[in-house]
């Protein structure tokens, strides 16, 4: 199946919120991210960490969203205007995905990078997800030798990848994280790296746990030129500043949680990083986001618990089994 008119009928409309002059297409560097209205916050401290590391660059943000309530669209126009930038925003009908699995954790957005290749006419287009935060100059990678590959990407945690590698079955591949993927749009659409990954997933929806990651590892095996880890840095307990240039808060809990203060993920390098950059945005003094389902309620009351916290932390784990419960029963 051709799945290219197939996504762009996705969209149902498109907004441009321009806060500098047109530049010609060749200056131009393209950022995608895919997000909903629980993700919007995070890519608004993602986008600000991009522009005060690289003011000279003439980055366009193009964002697929669904459900973005009308005070983050302002604060969306506030971000152009504040930062000379122009951001296309395209709102998404996930009615087009509905077929497609997703998880607590992995949701519908995460399909939408898969709109960008089939939607814009540029050389390559650096994909974000909303939860990374840029530390440094990033522009020569708009520069740098791609090597006849599809993308640009970066192994992912070790252990992760190697288990991931074995249930996969794959051969002579070094597994990728998908978080961050700068793609040749010429050539992933050569190579209908759309179209064969949606097919895959539909075929075997059990097959793939982290969903279209994997199954961009299995149809991009042998097309993937691979950077440094300082390109797309997983947070871990033990991180450090090692020359990251994208930080990626993958790990539960996220900085803007509650729960993030508590959490031993929170280190004297990465407790403010995120705060830094989110109040430097429209969203500044955002209030910490509370557990949203029974997953985040579970990994709250662990870290009140570990904290001391235990009364506190045993009532958390008692929302955490009742939620949980409750959506069981509903099945």
């Amino acid at each position: 199946m051709d799945y290219k008119s197939y996504l762009l009928a996705a969209i149902e409309d498109h907004r441009i919120f321009s806060g500098r002059r047109e530049v010609s297409l060749t200056d131009e560097m393209p950022i995608g991210y895919g997000i909903d209205d629980n993700y919007v916050r995070c890519m608004g401290a993602s986008i600000t960490s991009l522009c005060i590391n690289n003011p000279e660059a003439n980055f366009v943000f193009h964002i697929l969203a669904n459900g973005l309530k009308d005070e983050n669209q302002e604060k969306i126009k506030e971000m152009a205007e504040r930062f000379h930038s122009n951001i296309h925003v395209y709102y998404i009908n996930n009615e087009v995905f509905k077929n497609l699995p997703s998880q607590m954790h992995l949701p519908l957005p995460t399909y939408y990078r898969f709109i960008l290749p089939a939607l814009l006419d540029v050389p390559r287009i650096i994909y974000l997800d909303a939860d990374i935060i840029c530390l440094g100059n990033i522009q020569d990678v708009f520069k740098m030798n791609m090597d006849n590959k599809v993308i640009m990407a970066v192994p992912d945690l070790e252990l992760l990848a190697n288990k991931r590698i074995c249930e996969l079955g794959l051969k002579n591949h070094t597994y990728f994280n998908a978080g961050m993927l700068i793609i040749d749009i010429s050539k992933w659409n050569e190579q209908r790296v759309v179209d064969r990954v949606l097919t895959v997933l539909q075929q075997e929806p059990q097959k793939f746990r982290y969903l279209d990651q994997d199954a961009l590892n299995l149809v991009l095996t042998g097309m993937v030129k691979y950077l440094g880890k300082e390109w797309n840095r997983i947070n871990t307990p033990d991180m450090v500043d090692d020359g990251i240039l994208f930080l990626h808060f993958a790990a539960h809990p996220k900085p803007w949680n509650i729960a993030w203060n508590k959490s031993n993920l929170c280190n004297d390098f990465t407790k403010k990083i995120y705060s830094t950059y989110e109040n430097l945005s429209p969203w500044a003094n955002s209030s910490p986001a509370m557990p949203q389902n029974y997953k985040e309620m579970k990994n709250y009351a662990k870290c009140l618990l570990l904290a001391g916290d235990y009364p506190k932390g045993l009532q958390w784990y008692g929302r955490y089994l009742k939620t949980k419960l409750k959506i069981k029963v509903c099945r």
